[in-house]
């Protein structure tokens, strides 16, 4: 669910008053129906229209799942390995950038030098992680040419966080994690509500594993389930779809029963403590305010208060067709009517066509469109997989199309992707248009991605990762141009039990906060110097660099 939407209104008296908005209705009303039509099969298995419903849902989800599970094997191992066991990493980063024509030259003078500097730049990355002790550490050298120009080194635990740039200063600067907010007073710096650094072993290991989120999900639709009659649901057999023969479920959600499974969902989540500890450490690690999750738990409880004013007064109707215990084509069509407010249309489809075992095709869509106005948005995804002759290929169209009584706006990314157990090869362009643009020219963007994990032995991964970015325009001011950029990532993981990190105590840190204003003043003067020292050298370095 997108918390944020339930942020808009910032008066609660006032919000209670006026009620939820209409895209948030909206958005509640599908989070039900979409959450019932995905993890249904926490419900009851019985021998009725239900149960053929519900098996043929989890059946549907399973085999997709497990398809692609089939050629991601390496990377979800190594990811969960990252999460539970301590391991280091060995990471180098290079680029390459080229851009051309139209009198692009003209307007950047530079623009070989630059192109030149990233061109033989590179980062030499190394990482340590503990998950047992909250520990990590690591290290940055950036080096132009083979030379290095600058090195840092970071360090955290669970009390402290520490960085360090010898090229600045030969020692570590160490500040208590929970030091933040009174180090930005300290400084004359607003704190904007963050008072203190988040762990970052922890922030990153405040994820739910795949088994966490199907227990969850089972726990979720098992509430939402006690909603649900078994004369809610009718069976149609011999249906016709297409030209093709099904079992037809129809399902007949009333008003009340909506408005209850939205208030039940909403309930659970706000007393879900396993979510809000995972959210907590997310929003600390993006930066957020402290009070931002209080906040949100206040708007979570005007939701709840306010549900019924979800109007759907011709109540949500699911219409699944199945076949092979495998749910083909299914749609969802409501009204949403926010009181006082002119009511929204939403249909939702979905489509799954399995002709073998790595041939078939699947697609969703969802339309939302007002009552009273002209105006339609609706929001596509496209999969069309076919074997190949390393694995599996697979054509992604994911879309967007907006239109109203001045305006539309269309968007598509269209990806082409080939799998196979250890890697992903990904051609991909972003295909932008309508009258909604204006007059602005609009660039074309295209590029590939290409990824490989490789299990070395036992304790040993090798992830290589390459991404290339093409951007074209026609600017009538610029004339043509074009502009290509290049990354290439290889990192080395290695899984250890012996993982050693630095120690932050006596002359190996400078404990920032137990230090006077005269002491770090004086380190600010000799940080100073040491900069102006670098940047003489640098500059002198680059005028010995010759032609690039």
């Amino acid at each position: 669910m997108d918390f944020y939407l339930l942020e808009g209104e910032r008066d609660m008296s006032q919000h209670k008053k006026k009620g939820m908005s209409k895209w948030l209705v909206v958005v509640l009303s599908i989070i039900v129906v979409v959450g019932f039509g995905a993890t249904a099969y926490g419900v009851l298995k019985e021998n009725n229209p239900m149960a053929l419903y519900v098996t043929a849902e989890k059946n549907t989800m399973e085999e997709q799942w497990e398809r692609m599970e089939q050629y991601n094997k390496h990377t979800l191992a190594l990811q969960e390995r990252m999460l539970q066991e301590a391991y280091e990493t060995d990471a180098s980063l290079k680029m390459n950038a080229n851009a051309q024509g139209g009198q692009l030259n003209q307007a950047v003078p530079q623009l070989a030098m630059i192109q030149g500097i990233l061109s033989t730049l590179e980062l030499k990355m190394t990482s340590k992680v503990d998950p047992e002790s909250s520990e990590m550490s690591g290290s940055l050298d950036v080096l132009l040419q083979g030379n290095s120009l600058a090195q840092g080194s970071f360090y955290q635990n669970k009390e402290k966080t520490a960085v360090k740039a010898p090229f600045l200063y030969d020692k570590y600067f160490a500040l208590k994690n929970n030091e933040l907010g009174a180090f930005m007073e300290r400084m004359n710096q607003p704190t904007q509500g963050l008072t203190e650094i988040p762990n970052f072993v922890q922030s990153n290991s405040a994820a739910f594993t795949v088994d966490e989120m199907k227990e969850m999900a089972e726990e979720y639709v098992k509430a939402i389930g006690k909603h649900f009659d078994q004369d809610q649901f009718s069976l149609s057999k011999g249906a016709s779809y297409e030209g093709t023969k099904y079992d037809k479920v129809t399902i007949d959600i009333s008003e009340e029963k909506a408005q209850a499974m939205m208030k039940t969902m909403l309930e659970k989540l706000k007393n879900d403590e396993r979510i809000w500890d995972v959210l907590d450490q997310q929003m600390k690690l993006q930066g957020m305010a402290s009070g931002e999750q209080e906040t949100l738990k206040e708007n979570l409880e005007t939701a709840i208060q306010n549900v019924d004013q979800v109007k759907l007064p011709n109540g949500i109707k699911i219409e699944a067709y199945i076949k092979d215990d495998i749910v083909a084509h299914e749609t969802w069509t409501m009204d949403v009517k926010p009181n006082g407010e002119d009511a929204v249309n939403v249909a939702i489809t979905s489509n799954y066509n399995k002709e073998a075992k790595n041939r078939y095709k699947a697609s969703a869509n969802v339309t939302l469109v007002p009552e009273s106005e002209e105006s339609k948005l609706k929001i596509s995804y496209k999969e069309d997989g076919k074997p190949n002759k390393d694995g599996l290929h697979v054509d992604y169209n994911i879309g967007l199309d907006y239109k109203d009584q001045q305006e539309d706006l269309t968007a598509n990314l269209l990806l082409n992707t080939d799998y196979t157990e250890t890697s992903s090869n990904t051609d991909f362009e972003l295909q932008l248009g309508g009258s909604k643009l204006g007059d602005q020219p609009v660039p074309g963007i295209s590029g590939t991605f290409k990824s490989k994990t490789t299990k070395e032995d036992n304790n040993q991964y090798v992830q290589i990762s390459d991404l290339g970015l093409d951007i074209a325009m026609n600017d009538p001011s610029m004339g043509n141009t074009k502009a290509q950029v290049e990354f290439h990532l290889e990192q080395d993981v290695s899984f250890t039990n012996d993982v050693s990190f630095p120690t932050l105590e006596g002359e190996e840190a400078v404990q920032v906060m137990e230090k006077s204003d005269e002491e770090l003043e004086q380190i600010s003067q000799e940080i100073q110097m040491n900069l102006q020292q670098y940047i003489g050298n640098f500059m002198g370095g680059l005028g010995g660099l010759g032609g690039f």
